[in-house]
């Protein structure tokens, strides 16, 4: 609550003439009367900082000035939301745009009882196995001309004319314009390889590529060694995971080659672990199972038109990569978005690592800075870590960090930086050795 009482020492908040006359004890509102600018005498409110003008005070000066543009006598009464128009119908925020039918999940309402793979999806599918009846041999109109239209089947309210075009879809050709037509639309094959003449993507990790043996001095016991021979791979076998597991997240194999490995995503996290405490608390946590979220299922969703827009713009070849593990360092991997063939380049194959943020523009993105009026990743993200760890392993020198938003996209292409992969491998090292195996095997 708050008083003003308008009279001599003149405070002027708006240009706009009104005032506040006393309360009409018959009606029961707050009159508006015509007046020059307010003059407040002196005001209070029961918030903190009622002892001088609030933003209470002010803000209701300006209302009632609102009220005086639009020659109101009185302040309007507050309605309840069922005293007024329902707002079902309308978009809650800009977010809210329409979709493909079977790309929709209903979740609960209840934030604690989300969880993506459990939502309730649509379950339409192609009923016949068969290619679908020409329309001319249905004969619609000929056969149900006599038929009430309150008994005549769904298909008679199809509007299904042989002469409406027929266009692709996922069930095969409809009429244009028709529900299939656009909630099963065909699979378009997206355009990624614009240069024909391109040789064909070398195999990762790369032929001659070696990262050495690890550094730490530690002895394993016989359990241990057993579970390090496991995970030991050959060159050849290497490239072999990495082409049987270019569906990634789509893949049973991939999902049981990054269980037992630290994967580059979290290879900033195992970096900048100092205490052996935090150390080992970190590799219980990498071991726990994980879901997949809403903004890694949008990911997934964008990527592929994320891709073909990056091709477009750079002129680029990109070509889908698996799993990649070096031999020298098997308890490391990376899941690269893609190898890219860049004429242009100093060498002209590289990597591309993916962002489909739930944002306007990548300016809103915190892991991108201006730098000299450059945009720029910052190096102290995760995202940096991420990237080198691609080229540790793969053994490329470049990589193209693509952030990819609804209203705009954002490429740099970012070199290997070796002082960085030795420092990585060295602590990575370590701390598979001395905690995350240790981890793993209690698991």
């Amino acid at each position: 609550m708050f008083t003003i009482m308008c009279q001599s020492q003149p405070i002027f908040l708006t240009p706009l003439s009104m005032s506040v006359s006393n309360k009409d004890s018959s009606t029961g509102e707050i009159v508006l009367g015509d007046a020059r600018p307010v003059q407040l005498q002196s005001c209070q409110c029961t918030c903190v900082a009622g002892t001088a003008v609030c933003n209470h005070v002010a803000a209701l000066l300006y209302q009632t000035a609102h009220y005086c543009q639009l020659s109101m006598t009185s302040v309007p009464p507050t309605h309840s939301c069922t005293e007024t128009e329902q707002k079902w119908h309308k978009p809650r925020s800009m977010g809210v745009k329409p979709g493909l039918v079977n790309d929709m999940v209903i979740l609960s309402a209840r934030p604690k009882e989300r969880k993506l793979m459990e939502g309730i999806r649509s379950n339409l599918y192609k009923g016949v196995s068969s290619a679908l009846p020409e329309l001319s041999t249905l004969r619609v109109d000929e056969v149900y001309h006599d038929v009430p239209s309150d008994v005549a089947p769904l298909i008679t309210t199809m509007a299904m004319d042989i002469n409406v075009p027929l266009v692709d879809s996922a069930f095969g050709k409809v009429q244009e314009g028709s529900v299939l037509s656009y909630h099963m639309p065909a699979k378009r094959v997206p355009k990624t390889c614009p240069h024909t003449d391109a040789p064909s993507p070398p195999q990762l990790p790369l032929q001659g590529y070696r990262l050495g043996p690890a550094t730490c001095s530690f002895v394993c016991t016989e359990h241990q060694q057993h579970h390090m021979m496991s995970l030991e791979t050959t060159l050849e076998n290497a490239h072999k995971i990495a082409n049987s597991t270019k569906e990634q997240s789509s893949c049973i194999e991939w999902l049981q080659l990054r269980r037992p490995r630290i994967t580059s995503s979290k290879f900033r996290e195992v970096c900048h672990t100092r205490a052996q405490s935090s150390a080992e608390n970190l590799a219980k946590r990498l071991l726990r199972p994980s879901h997949q979220t809403a903004d890694m299922r949008r990911g997934l969703d964008m990527q592929p038109a994320a891709v073909e827009e990056y091709c477009r713009v750079r002129e680029v070849n990109h070509y889908p990569c698996g799993f990649l593990i070096h031999p020298d360092a098997p308890c490391m991997g990376s899941s690269p978005d893609g190898i890219v063939y860049d004429p242009k380049g100093q060498t002209v194959f590289g990597l591309v690592e993916i962002k489909c943020p739930n944002v306007a523009s990548y300016v809103d993105c915190p892991y991108i800075k201006i730098s000299e009026g450059t945009h720029t990743l910052r190096k102290s993200h995760s995202y940096f870590w991420q990237i080198q760890g691609q080229m540790l392993i793969s053994g490329l020198d470049w990589c193209d960090f693509v952030v990819y938003t609804q209203e705009d996209m954002f490429i740099q292409r970012i070199p290997r930086e070796n002082e960085i992969t030795k420092t990585m491998k060295v602590k990575i090292d370590f701390f598979y050795f001395y905690c995350y195996l240790f981890a793993s095997l209690n698991n």
